[in-house]
């Protein structure tokens, strides 16, 4: 007798792409679908970065735990003069770093430097100043933080034990293992050995020896999905990345020819040294560009490329600083970023001049190969790929809905099936798609405002083709573009 078939399983999955989904008539459903498959995308990343945030919380927590607890002791043993010392200690150190936090936030002195300067402005310690009194407060101080700090750690305890429950009662693509992996290779047979021919004459024979014959075979098979793969590999360039790049560059004044700086030149006046600060304010800001994970650095290097294919050649030269920035920080070790910067704003400039020399000729190699490649496609006659828009019927007309605005705070909503949404999502929908809107490029936002297929058409023909796939990809999203089919065409080489 077969048992009955369980699908409680499938109880927990939660499903993004809601077809019965009902929608206002003013609403584009295929857009609307989208917007909710990337808002519990979203909202599953937002969980992520939330856990990271309590992870590092609690880390910390349990660190500087013994160390309040060895200070309490200490302050109780010996009084104030012992807790100004360590307050005279933290602070000494802390200035050696020129007041600034580690590249990964500030470290476990600065955060018992802070909390000691705290305890000094609390009202009891305040009031027992300048009395025998002080050793007790401060003491009594140090205990009431060391509870607050074991509280604080047992209740991200829960909170981390509570997403994990949740995290479990949900499928997804992450929960998803290998159950067991097998494969059979039947060998063939020996085959009997060849005599090899002896050459006559003086003929030269080359033998090639490899160290790793066996690895042959596997990196054969390897190579075609290593080439399917090569471009789900690639590095994508992300909102903050673009942001650090457009940073004021420190090659300012420098003109974008040069190669490397004459032997007279004058880091003090003919750099903008000043830029760096900027730089490690939005590094300080935004620690993960500096995480391995991220691929900032390679990300920046393949912008630069693309922008000088397109033209955009100062763009190129200050994506090439950020990402050699990036590699310098994170080759320099823990404590990479402060070593870097104290480096690059000294006044002299030495430093400053042997990092951007490396910007330089990096920048040229990138501009010398975008150069081969524009020649190679001239000489083939294909000319750069590109990214057009076409419709699959010749009658069918493609348009351009533009968003007028962002959506009013209070959205009223009419019409049939009106009773069935929710203002707040389709304002929240419609905000989005305003946004989209404004996060393109001017000159083509300004294309777009012409509703011309012509003109934009080619507003895109003069992005990188992989930056035009995800405009398109955006202008689909948003309920921009509208025609009955929505297919992209390479019309690379096509009169």
């Amino acid at each position: 007798m077969v048992s009955k078939l369980n699908y409680s399983k499938w109880d927990n999955l939660e499903l993004s792409d809601d077809s019965d989904i009902e929608v206002h008539p003013n609403v584009d459903k295929r857009s609307f679908i989208r917007w909710k498959q990337r808002d519990i995308h979203e909202k599953r990343e937002m969980r992520k970065i939330q856990r990271s945030h309590y992870e590092a919380e609690h880390r910390t927590n349990v660190a500087v735990a013994p160390i309040l607890e060895e200070l309490c002791k200490a302050t109780e043993k010996e009084g104030s003069k012992f807790y100004s010392r360590e307050v005279s200690r933290l602070s000494a150190g802390r200035q050696e770093r020129g007041n600034k936090d580690g590249p990964d936030g500030p470290t476990l002195d600065d955060i018992v430097l802070s909390l000691l300067l705290q305890i000094n402005e609390e009202e009891d310690v305040a009031k027992a100043r300048e009395t025998p009194q002080l050793d007790q407060a401060l003491a009594n101080a140090l205990k009431t933080h060391i509870y607050k700090l074991a509280t604080r750690t047992k209740e991200l305890e829960t909170l981390l034990k509570e997403m994990d429950d949740e995290d479990r009662r949900k499928i997804t693509s992450e929960s998803l293992r290998d159950g067991w992996n097998s494969s059979h290779v039947t060998k063939s047979d020996d085959l009997p050995p060849q005599t090899q021919q002896k050459p006559s004459g003086k003929t030269k024979v080359q033998h090639v020896e490899t160290l790793n014959p066996g690895a042959s075979s596997v990196s054969q098979v390897a190579t075609a999905n290593d080439s399917e793969e090569e471009e789900e590999d690639s590095p994508s360039i992300t909102p903050v990345m673009k942001a650090f790049a457009s940073l004021p560059s420190a090659l300012k004044s420098v003109p974008i020819s040069m190669e490397k700086f004459p032997p007279g030149f004058n880091p003090a006046t003919q750099l903008n040294l000043n830029a760096f600060e900027k730089m490690f304010d939005f590094l300080s800001a935004h620690k993960e560009l500096l995480r391995s994970e991220y691929g900032t650095s390679d990300a920046l290097l393949l912008q630069a490329f693309e922008s000088q294919m397109a033209g955009q050649k100062s763009l190129a030269r200050m994506c090439t600083e950020k990402a050699l920035l990036v590699q310098y920080c994170n080759q320099l070790g823990k404590d990479g970023v402060n070593l870097f910067f104290q480096r690059m704003m000294q006044t002299d400039g030495r430093a400053a001049v042997v990092f951007l020399n490396d910007v330089l000729s990096t920048y040229t190699r990138i501009s010398s190969r975008a150069d081969v490649m524009k020649e190679k496609y001239k000489d083939e006659g294909e000319g750069v790929e590109q990214i057009q828009l076409m419709a699959e019927d010749p009658n069918t007309v493609i348009s351009f809905q533009i968003p007028e605005g962002p959506p009013p705070e209070n959205i009223k909503l009419e019409g049939e099936g009106a009773d069935k949404l929710d203002p707040s999502q389709v304002h929240e929908w419609l905000q989005r798609r305003w946004d989209i809107f404004v996060g393109f490029d001017e000159d083509f936002r300004r294309a777009l405002e012409t509703k011309n297929l012509d003109t934009v058409n080619q507003a895109l023909g003069r992005m990188p083709v992989e930056k035009a796939e995800m405009v398109v990809q955006d202008l689909d999203r948003a309920g921009i573009l509208n025609f009955s089919s929505t297919e992209i065409r390479d019309e690379t080489g096509k009169t």
